[in-house]
């Protein structure tokens, strides 16, 4: 990796960067430059290898030496494309804001140059710079790096970034694969990546049902499990049964002390009656003397 790339490669992730991160966050700004640069160095490894095989044996692919941030460079202006597509690259103030000395006068294209035009515009240089270069194997690597990076990019935007409320991806035709190529080579592009993105969107379904029924097991765990209405009938009954018990018990015993209670006060009254009888006929009898 030379000076000059590493240069154009901290460039664009610092403009870049600053677009996205107020939209995605920095938690999903780093998730998401982080698989794309694992999923690229893996599937350009890979490349390599088949490369290799399909060579014939040259060790020119099996010994290739090659690395940057080319792969994440080309997701992050796919990415750019999708956030922000019709936003123009150079403002009014970078052209020189329309006056006679402004460089959008000596370049109009530039003014309709926009952040959709960018990712193409870097797949084509790389391209050319890498034919253009006989094909070393570090430009061979360039070129792999950004197929691979924009490519794993797009199968993440498309079908598994979250956005909140269970939705994730984008399903807008603005962004579908064939799309992204020029007017001329959709149909093409169309036919040849439609069983990709069919397995694409099986495994972002396949995904989708798991974590529903993941929720679903869940939500059936914290919920407290059916009461069983015959042991709870069994154990309500034998409930009754003994504070019935102990109701019988405790009236037989209020009855008694009542009975108990009753006889002793007959018994105060007999003898307060006895006593004041004798008192009346005591004066007779003295009085008989």
């Amino acid at each position: 990796m030379s000076l000059a790339a590493a240069c154009v490669d901290a460039c664009g992730l610092l403009y870049i960067g600053r677009t996205l991160e107020p939209i995605w966050g920095p938690k999903e700004l780093t998730r998401f430059v982080v698989g794309v640069n694992v999923a690229t160095a893996t599937m350009s490894w890979f490349s390599m290898c088949l490369l290799y095989v399909f060579s014939g044996g040259d060790e020119f692919y099996l010994f290739a030496r090659f690395a940057g941030f080319h792969g994440v460079l080309a997701a992050l202006l796919l990415a750019l494309r999708q956030t922000s597509p019709e936003e123009p690259v150079f403002g009014e103030d970078a052209l020189g804001g329309g006056g006679s000395r402004g460089i959008g006068n000596a370049l109009p294209s530039l003014r309709a140059l926009r952040n959709k035009h960018l990712i193409g515009a870097y797949l084509c240089f790389t391209a050319a710079y890498a034919f253009m270069s006989g094909g070393r194997h570090h430009h061979v690597g360039l070129f792999l790096f950004d197929i691979w990076g924009a490519y794993s990019a797009w199968v993440y935007l498309r079908f598994f970034q979250p956005h909140g409320s269970g939705v994730r991806g984008d399903d807008s035709a603005d962004f579908a694969f064939a799309a992204l190529f020029p007017p001329a080579a959709r149909p093409v592009i169309a036919r040849v990546s439609a069983p990709v993105g069919a397995a694409a969107q099986a495994i972002a379904e396949r995904r989708r049902l798991a974590r529903e029924a993941s929720n679903a097991t869940t939500t059936t765990a914290a919920r407290p499990p059916p009461a069983n209405t015959a042991a709870d009938a069994a154990v309500r009954a034998k409930l009754e049964q003994k504070s019935s018990v102990v109701a019988v018990d405790e009236d037989a015993d209020a009855r008694a002390k009542r009975e108990r209670l009753a006889e002793r006060g007959r018994r105060a009254l007999a003898t307060s009656e006895t006593r004041a009888s004798d008192t009346i006929d005591s004066p007779s009898d003295d009085a008989r003397d």
